[in-house]
């Protein structure tokens, strides 16, 4: 079972399950549940195909594949029809909790310069940012988080029963229990689209449209190519950003995840005038840049989030500009030496 995807390998496990299990296959079944990424993509699986029970009998013998002459193996089988039924669902009935009243239902909102921890009644902990507003609703059978701007810090509870997703700009994701970072900041330095950075456990990064992020888990689950564009799980250490549409990039390693819970902002080659606008979010910031030229200048480097001043008089050493005080303000300027007149 090595060679297979963990999807596979949760649609082998749900079949075999379904069928019974031998006292070697539980003892191999409950060793391979014992790691989180597993567990996580078993649960789903099972929720899904719970899913489908509300699915007509007659549409779900259409979807059926046809009858093949060949012999094939009974679990490729099972995993081809949980991804059938999983397009079914897709199309069929994701609107059971659409109409229903939340259980539970509380809105935050933290101004320049506030930082805010939540608890919230199932046991998870969010840290917000400032400037972040965050609406927060739970139903019977999942937990739904809006972040409709700004950046939180999500300590979820594991609940495998009721998992939590976070709605974000053009992005879904989707977790049962993790520490993951969520950003969203249009026209920021992180651009359009939304952040997403796992400290523990995984997380799944998607469309936000549930229909389009489940059409594209189940053309994941059949290897489509395509797919990774749209759709991808993060482990421990990652990171992926996405564009406006929701397009996402490649996973790649995170590091500093969060640093603004302990007052810092990191720059990674970030445009000089949008490191100034990440300053700003924390307190009134005394800087102007005086030239086009000097706001397309790159930083990098981890600062204190209150020094904003102390970052601008530190400018010169590491790029080709000057700072000059005027009417109470550091005006940032190039240092190339200005034409002379013919």
């Amino acid at each position: 079972m090595d060679n297979l995807t963990v999807a596979e390998q949760a649609a082998r496990w749900l079949m075999k399950s379904r069928e019974g299990l031998t006292r070697q296959e539980r003892q191999r079944f409950e060793q391979w549940l014992s790691i989180p990424a597993h567990a996580d993509e078993f649960s789903q699986m099972q929720i899904l195909w719970q899913e489908t029970l509300a699915i007509p009998r007659s549409e779900v013998e259409r979807l059926r594949p046809a009858p093949v002459k060949k012999r094939v193996h009974i679990w490729r089988l099972g995993a081809s029809l949980c991804a059938l039924l999983l397009m079914a669902v897709v199309l069929w009935s994701p609107l059971r909790d659409r109409f229903t009243s939340p259980q539970y239902s509380e809105a935050w909102q933290t101004a320049r310069g506030e930082q805010r921890q939540v608890n919230l009644p199932d046991g998870t902990v969010v840290n917000l940012d400032a400037e972040t507003s965050l609406q927060v609703n739970y139903f019977a059978h999942r937990r739904e988080v809006v972040l409709e701007r700004g950046q939180a810090f999500f300590n979820v509870m594991h609940l495998p029963d009721r998992p939590m997703v976070v709605l974000s700009g053009p992005s879904r994701a989707t977790v049962i229990g993790t520490a993951f970072q969520v950003r969203y900041l249009p026209h920021s330095m992180s651009g359009d689209g939304v952040e997403v950075a796992v400290s523990e456990g995984a997380v799944r990064v998607g469309p936000r449209n549930r229909w389009e992020n489940d059409w594209w888990r189940a053309m994941q689950h059949l290897n489509l190519s395509a797919a990774a564009r749209h759709l991808t799980v993060l482990h421990a250490a990652q990171q992926t950003r996405s564009d406006a549409s929701g397009t996402l990039q490649a996973p790649v390693a995170a590091s500093d995840i969060a640093a603004w819970k302990e007052a810092r902002i990191v720059f990674d080659n970030t445009r000089l005038d949008m490191a100034l606008a990440e300053f700003a979010r924390y307190g009134d910031v005394p800087l102007r840049i005086a030239a086009d030229e000097v706001a397309g200048l790159r930083v990098s480097g981890s600062f204190d989030v209150s020094r904003a001043t102390s970052f601008a008089r530190a400018l010169p050493t590491v790029l080709p500009v000057k700072i000059k005080n005027q009417s109470n303000q550091i005006v940032i300027l190039t240092s190339s030496p200005a034409r002379k007149k013919e």
